[in-house]
């Protein structure tokens, strides 16, 4: 949890510079000095390639954690969902409400963090992505500034040569997409999970001498019926 906090941090820390930058490229338009306006961009320029840099940094140096976090949470939600269905609902097993309400609190805190996590990390590759819109308005708006011209296209060259990621051993990218990837593999799970349980409680039904699950309508499943 430590770790996931501390990158949703520095995420944070990236989108709000990258915010800044979008911001001061605005108001180049309103400089009057050439020299002024050629300055300013160069400087934005050199700002946002250390910001990459800054994100690529996050990644490398993260990502065997990420990997081993991000398999934590799947393992934690499936057993916990396993746990919550099989037991509490298909078993009806006699539970304090204590203990179900932890499990129930549990599961929310592993969701939180996993999509805290991806919902900070596609918020700062999202912001980066404005500056290129902001460059072609740029170009559109100091189209007399020759000077200007020439660095916004190695402006945008540079931005347009690298995009900006947060990776998981550059396996997977870390963004709101990955919390429907993560369902599904959870689910995934989940149903193998039951499949294996529902093979092992026929068993144990043939060896008590109960019939196996019949069709008939009942009120909770698995609908059992004695020779």
């Amino acid at each position: 949890m430590l770790i996931v906090h501390l990158i949703s941090v520095m995420c944070l820390v990236s989108q709000y510079s990258h915010e800044d930058i979008n911001r001061e490229m605005e108001e180049i338009c309103i400089l009057k000095s050439q020299s002024e306006r050629a300055f300013r961009l160069t400087s934005l320029m050199n700002d946002h390639w250390f910001l990459e840099d800054y994100i690529e940094h996050i990644s490398n140096t993260f990502g065997y954690e990420l990997f081993v976090i991000l398999l934590d949470i799947y393992i934690q939600l499936l057993l916990c969902v396993y746990m919550c269905v099989w037991d509490y609902i298909v078993r009806s097993t006699n539970q304090d409400v204590y203990s179900v309400v932890s499990l129930l609190l549990h599961i929310c805190i592993v969701s939180g963090n996993l999509f805290y996590l991806c919902y900070r990390c596609n918020a700062t590759v999202k912001e980066s992505r404005q500056v290129i819109s902001k460059l072609h308005h740029l170009r559109d708006v100091l189209n007399n500034d020759s000077i200007c011209q020439a660095l916004l296209k190695v402006f945008t060259l540079r931005v347009n040569c690298r995009e900006v990621h947060l990776t998981v051993l550059k396996l997977f990218n870390i963004n709101l997409p990955l919390l429907l990837c993560s369902a599904g593999v959870v689910f995934t799970y989940f149903l193998v999970l039951i499949q294996f349980q529902i093979d092992g409680y026929k068993e144990i039904l043939k060896e008590q001498n109960i019939s196996d699950v019949t069709n008939t309508q009942c009120k909770s499943w698995p609908c059992v019926k004695k020779e």
